[in-house]
């Protein structure tokens, strides 16, 4: 069941998510690529983010110390963090959410992140790509800035491009459910950039 839960997963990353084209993709990192994974249409599909949720709480388990809470930076947090906090709920387990804001909230409270929790709590920092890190990066350090306690970090997707190891070294455990080698498509798009990079160098 679990292998074909996570191939129907893997499957509607790549119907959904999974953009090629010969014009590149500009990333958040200001680097391009002939690939782009973009998840909000995955984790705005009830299939796709009910599955999503499930594959983070198998993940979750796996951590030496259970979290108490979820979250990381919005936008690629938010969705993820809503599902798992509801389907840990529906199992019995007590998870709260917590969402680190890009800018302090300018009215109201205020707040850098939404539903903080006390000081020591352990968190699970969740985003749906690592590329370079900086966005989980960002989210990690106002946790821990807040008192939180992070006990691992989960990515739906690594892009392989070192985001993963230097998080690392900065947090400790980093997951991620898929990587690009999972796609061949993207793959197959990557080695076109170092071909095309190739030859016009030789050229040079």
């Amino acid at each position: 069941m679990r292998r074909k839960m996570w191939t129907q997963l893997r499957d509607l990353i790549e119907a959904r998510c999974l953009n090629i084209s010969d014009k590149p993709f500009k990333l958040s990192t200001g680097a391009y690529s002939k690939y782009y994974f973009d998840c909000k249409p995955l984790t705005l599909h009830g299939e796709g983010l009910s599955l999503t949720a499930e594959a983070f709480l198998e993940e979750m388990q796996k951590l030496p110390e259970r979290p108490k809470a979820i979250g990381g930076l919005t936008m690629g947090a938010d969705f993820i963090t809503a599902a798992v906090v509801v389907k840990a709920f529906a199992r019995g387990l007590q998870i709260d959410g917590s969402i680190v804001r890009k800018e302090m909230k300018q009215h109201g409270t205020m707040n850098k992140i939404e539903n903080q929790l006390p000081k020591g709590t352990p968190i699970v920092v969740v985003d749906d790509v690592i590329t370079t890190g900086k966005s989980t990066r960002q989210a990690c350090e106002e946790f821990l800035a807040s008192g939180y306690r992070i006990v691992g970090i989960i990515a739906l997707i690594d892009r392989e491009e070192g985001g993963k190891a230097a998080l690392e070294k900065s947090f400790g455990s980093v997951q991620a459910i898929y990587t690009t080698s999972d796609f061949p498509r993207a793959v197959k798009a990557d080695e076109q950039v170092r071909a095309d990079k190739g030859r016009i160098a030789a050229a040079a």
